[in-house]
C-alpha cells in the first residue's frame, strides 16, 4: 500500500542517473551525498514535526495553505538547498555534471527517507494523498531542485535571478496541491499534481540537456 511512497524517489533517483548516462560517476558524487541526505532529512523532520504542533491547523484556505507551503514543504526544501549547497561547494562553477549529479544524490537520499518516516508515521491512515500525490509532490523536487540549484551557481544577472525565482516557486506552487486535497477539490488536486510534475520534467530536459552534454554515440 505505501509502495509508491517508499520507492518513488529512490527509483526516479535511478533512472534520472542512467538517462542522463552519469552511473559510471564516482561513489563521491552519488553514494556518499546519498547517504549524507539521508542522515540530514532525520533533524529535519523532527523539526518539522515541532513546527506542525506550533502552527494551528485551521481548515481556512489562506491559513491552510500557508502551512503546507512554509511548514511541510518550504522548511524541508530550504534545509535541502543548504545541506546540497554544502554538499556540492565549488564544484558546481566548473563541472555542472559532476554537480548535478551529486546534489541529485543528496536529494534524493533526502527524500527516501521523508519517504520511510512518513510511512511508519501514518500506518494505519492511509489516504490517497500521502500515498501518491505527497510522492509525486517530492518527485517534482527531485527533478527541479538540482538543475536549478547548480544552474543558479552556475550563472550571473537575469538568468541566476530566474534560476532562484524558479526555487522559490517550488513550495509555493506545490502548496496547491495539498490545499486542493484538503479541501475537497480532489480531482483537480491530481491534475495539479501531474501538471506540476510535467513542467518539472519539461524544464529539467531543457536546463540538465543543454548543460549537460549526453554521449549518444556510447
Amino acid at each position: 500500500m505505501f509502495l509508491f511512497l517508499l520507492t518513488a524517489v529512490p527509483i526516479a533517483y535511478l533512472f534520472l542517473l542512467a538517462f542522463m548516462r552519469q552511473t559510471d560517476q564516482p561513489v563521491q558524487l552519488t553514494l556518499v551525498p546519498f547517504v549524507k541526505g539521508m542522515l540530514a532529512f532525520v533533524p529535519v523532520f523532527a523539526l518539522v514535526l515541532v513546527l506542525e504542533h506550533m502552527v494551528p491547523n485551521r481548515f481556512n484556505a489562506g491559513p491552510l495553505y500557508l502551512r503546507f507551503t512554509l511548514v511541510k514543504i518550504g522548511v524541508p526544501l530550504l534545509a535541502a538547498v543548504i545541506g546540497a549547497l554544502l554538499i556540492t561547494g565549488r564544484r558546481a562553477r566548473v563541472d555542472f555534471s559532476g554537480a548535478t549529479t551529486a546534489t541529485l544524490s543528496f536529494i534524493s537520499g533526502y527524500y527516501s527517507v521523508s519517504g520511510i518516516l512518513d510511512t511508519v508515521r501514518n500506518i494505519g491512515q492511509t489516504d490517497p494523498y500521502t500515498l501518491f500525490l505527497l510522492p509525486a509532490t517530492r518527485l517534482v523536487i527531485l527533478v527541479l531542485l538540482p538543475v536549478l540549484l547548480v544552474a543558479a551557481h552556475r550563472e550571473v544577472g537575469v538568468l541566476r535571478a530566474a534560476m532562484l525565482l524558479g526555487i522559490v516557486a517550488i513550495p509555493a506552487a506545490l502548496g496547491v496541491v495539498p490545499l486542493l486535497y484538503r479541501t475537497g477539490f480532489r480531482g483537480w488536486a491530481m491534475i495539479a499534481a501531474g501538471a506540476l510534475l510535467a513542467a518539472a520534467v519539461v524544464v529539467y530536459f531543457k536546463l540538465a540537456i543543454d548543460r549537460m552534454p549526453i554521449d549518444t554515440e556510447a
